[in-house]
């Protein structure tokens, strides 16, 4: 950034997410110096910009009107950078750009890339770019560098130069304060009165469709929570307010937090749940994938290309 601030930065793009989680993934950064910027921003101006509610974060009276008097400023300030930094200069400082993409909000698995140290010199510029499953066309979207690399739950038809890698399968994981008892493989004393909070993918897909057919089936009325904040849930689950239902990946975050939660495998069917996990990029940077991107996100086995 040459004129924009980082506080107006953060706060923009934390009033548009309306998540403290996705706008620090965004942001590139953790979201304890994000949470400290929005609160030091608060005090100088002796006014809450935001308030916390079970679907997320929501701009307050005074929020709503600072946002719509900054945001032509800031978009006029984000042209304007565009306009001075130049590729032949970006080239000269070796400032690397490369933008991750998504179609999905489950991306704990993606942990360690964004806090491996190859993302964290100065010099690399990495961001995170949503986009909605209605309208992506993920071949295109490499191709004209909306992003550099795609990651997916789902299988795609791959254009002549755009290459596909498979992830090891996330495994999906009955999460519970540590000290939590697990009787057995049926959790059903487990479920019983208990509050459920899901970090699932935004898509409808089968593991959604397969734990609503386990609580059917097995006639467990539980209290189901959508909070799409996956600290609050976590925070939650270490007080021993709830339990959770997530993508083996979630240790990822767990440890980084330290919180005390445990992992059991849950069990469907007598088999467990897994996630697919699926990447696409073009042909022409398969080398530099290779190198520094997919040994990052590894998890276990190994990855394989069509």
């Amino acid at each position: 950034m040459i004129l924009l601030s980082k506080t107006l930065r953060y706060f923009i793009i934390t009033a548009q997410e309306q998540s403290i989680r996705l706008a620090a993934m965004i942001l590139c950064i953790t979201p304890s110096p994000l949470c400290r910027t929005i609160k030091i921003f608060e005090l100088n101006l002796g006014h809450k910009l935001f308030t916390r509610t079970n679907t997320g974060l929501k701009l307050t009276s005074y929020g709503h009107d600072l946002y719509d008097k900054l945001l032509p400023l800031y978009l006029e300030m984000c042209d304007l950078e565009k306009s001075l930094i130049k590729k032949d200069d970006m080239r000269k400082k070796k400032i690397f750009q490369f933008k991750v993409g998504l179609d999905h909000h489950d991306y704990s698995y993606l942990a360690p890339l964004f806090s491996a140290s190859f993302f964290q010199q100065e010099n690399n510029n990495v961001s995170l770019e949503y986009f909605s499953p209605e309208e992506k066309n993920i071949n295109e979207l490499l191709r004209n560098g909306s992003c550099q690399i795609f990651f997916t739950q789902k299988r795609i038809q791959c254009q002549a130069d755009v290459a596909h890698a498979t992830l090891p399968n996330d495994i999906i994981m009955m999460v519970t304060k540590m000290d939590a008892a697990i009787n057995d493989n049926t959790h059903i004393d487990e479920f019983a009165g208990k509050t459920l909070v899901q970090y699932a993918s935004s898509e409808e897909n089968n593991v959604s469709r397969n734990i609503d057919s386990y609580l059917s089936k097995n006639k467990i009325s539980l209290k189901r929570l959508n909070i799409p904040e996956l600290y609050v849930q976590l925070s939650m689950i270490e007080k021993g307010d709830a339990i959770g239902l997530m993508p083996s990946s979630v240790k990822n975050i767990i440890d980084e937090r330290n919180y005390k939660i445990k992992l059991s495998p849950f069990i469907f069917e007598q088999k467990n749940l897994t996630i697919e996990r699926n990447v696409y990029f073009l042909k022409s940077e398969k080398t530099f994938i290779e190198n520094n991107i997919l040994p990052i996100i590894e998890l276990e086995g190994e990855y394989l290309f069509d």
